[in-house]
């Protein structure tokens, strides 16, 4: 009796055998995903480095949730997408293949966003690869994934600009319906007891991205229809800016009857949270108030695991192709500055100090200045007339090379971060010789009481460029057709003297730039 007891419970031989090849197969997989995901990290490592530094700034914190979060989206689909049944899809180096030319792109044009984009879709093309057209299913979490990848600086810039225009407007309606006097100046709202200055980090900027997640979470979870989530996002953006007008009312409100320690502390500190919080229940709401409307047709989609497994060889085919693929881009990317020609330059040392009938004083520009921007070269000086209102600050760099970490960028970035508030801006068309005209961005900035005029463009291998967006096309052109990405950004100014014009102001930089650019072609490589 003994004897058949334990002959009932063995495993019979056929059984056991495919227990040990599922494990196998499992721990297999496992291996190969692990390899996948190494060669992915040690590839992109510098990229990674970059978008984990990106998202320490206060506007791009909020990325840190990100992955969490996609990580949660994909285990509430864990029962019916089954995450350990793997196909091994070669579609999956279609996306592979499309992330390395996002990669390529923006390391050659310097657009550090492209880079993020190619990234993410890297990941895509590793769930692609391993999951094959089931991954449709988790389109949702993707989406939220993207998140991961930064608004552009300079697109996160002309936005908060935006946003604290319209609010400052809005606020000072507001406080002028209470029966405040305000006196609105731009972004300074004049309470005549105190000011309150309205600068980016107090635009709502901030908690945008995080209410574009938020709104989108609502939509998934409580708008099965896809007009419905469409309306949530559409209100978004006004919502925003209606509660950011409060709550910089509410702090006029609080200046204005002596609670000044308030509106400087406790509020200020919290009040973003509370209007972030506020924001989310009124787009809640807004969503129950759409479900109420016509008939839902939308439905969750159930995941129809049929893809079986595939064969071990393709497996490590497909794992060895992926690998090879990150592993020489990688390796490329880090290679490219050694493959760049390198141009001939006179110095800026010898920059001469007489340009037609200015005379010029070179103010000392400190190489750890040139560090921080890594530029290989760089002037600055004060060049003046007969009149001191006629002087003008000029300011060059030139870079040998250019890459996502070493590029001329737009004056912009640092007019926006010096406080300094655009009032307009325009293209001038300028003759600089017999049969040469030459494009210059003239920007009029005012900050308190200061007002400048200025002018910039980059002049990049023979070309001259006011666009950024052009001119990352460009940096990535001649990459692949000269092998140069050298380049110069030219920005010259004139602080306006108490009261000069612009008028005025604008023939003085216009007769600049026209002597400049004479002797400019010797000293930058064409």
């Amino acid at each position: 009796m003994k004897s058949q007891d334990l002959q009932i419970t063995r495993e019979p031989p056929r059984r056991q055998w495919q227990l040990s090849t599922e494990r196998g197969w499992f721990f297999l997989n496992l291996g190969l995903i692990f390899l996948l995901s190494l060669c992915l990290v040690i590839a992109s490592k510098a990229i990674l480095l970059k978008l984990f530094s990106n998202w320490s700034s206060a506007d791009n914190n909020y990325c840190y949730f990100v992955v969490p979060l996609f990580a949660y989206l994909c285990w509430e689909r864990r029962s019916d997408f089954q995450f350990t049944l793997f196909s091994w899809s070669p579609w999956g180096l279609v996306p592979v293949l499309i992330s390395v030319g996002f990669i390529f792109i923006g390391e050659l044009g310097s657009a550090v966003t492209l880079l993020y984009i190619g990234t993410w879709a890297c990941i895509i093309g590793m769930l692609m690869t391993l999951y094959g057209n089931r991954v449709r299913h988790l389109t949702f979490p993707i989406i939220i994934l993207f998140f991961i990848t930064p608004l552009p600086d300079l697109v996160n810039q002309m936005l908060a600009f935006r946003f604290k225009m319209v609010s400052s407007s809005l606020a000072a309606i507001m406080l002028r319906l209470s029966g405040v006097n305000v006196f609105l100046k731009r972004n300074t709202i004049d309470l005549e007891i105190t000011h309150l200055l309205v600068n980016e980090a107090c635009s709502g900027i901030r908690y945008l991205m995080p209410l574009l997640i938020l709104t989108l979470l609502i939509g998934h979870y409580f708008s099965r229809d896809l007009w419905r989530r469409g309306v949530l996002v559409l209100l978004l953006i006004p919502l925003a800016i209606v509660l950011n007008s409060v709550r910089i009312w509410i702090t006029g409100i609080l200046c204005i009857t002596d609670n000044l320690h308030l509106a400087q502390s406790f509020f200020h500190d919290f009040s973003a949270t509370i209007i972030f919080i506020i924001a989310g229940g009124i787009i809640f709401l807004a969503s129950m108030l759409l479900n109420k409307i016509g008939s839902s047709k939308g439905k969750k989609s159930k995941c129809n695991c049929t893809e079986g497994p595939s064969g071990y060889n393709r497996a490590i085919i497909l794992t060895a192709v992926v690998c090879i693929i990150f592993v020489s881009t990688g390796y490329t990317l880090h290679k490219l500055p050694d493959w760049y020609q390198l141009p001939t330059k006179i110095s800026f040392e010898s920059f001469p100090m007489e340009i037609g009938r200015w005379k010029g004083n070179l103010i000392y520009l400190p190489k750890k200045v040139l560090r921080s921007i890594r530029a290989d070269d760089g002037i600055q000086a004060v060049y003046h007339r007969m009149r001191p209102e006629n002087a003008v600050h000029l300011f060059m760099v030139f870079y040998e090379y250019q890459t996502i970490y070493r590029t001329a960028h737009t004056p912009q970035s640092c007019d926006f971060y010096g406080g300094w508030n655009m009032i307009g801006s325009s293209k001038s068309l300028l003759k600089v010789g017999p049969r040469k005209k030459i494009t210059v961005m003239i920007q009029s900035l005012e900050k308190e009481d200061t007002k400048l005029l200025a002018g910039y463009f980059f002049y990049q291998r023979g070309r001259v460029i006011t666009s950024p967006w052009m001119n990352k096309f460009y940096l990535f052109w001649d990459a692949i057709t000269k092998g140069r990405t050298d380049g110069a950004l030219v920005r010259a100014q004139v602080i306006l003297a108490p009261g000069q014009s612009y008028e005025d102001a604008y023939h003085a930089l216009e007769e600049f730039f026209i002597d400049l650019w004479k002797v400019l072609q010797v000293y930058v490589p064409v």
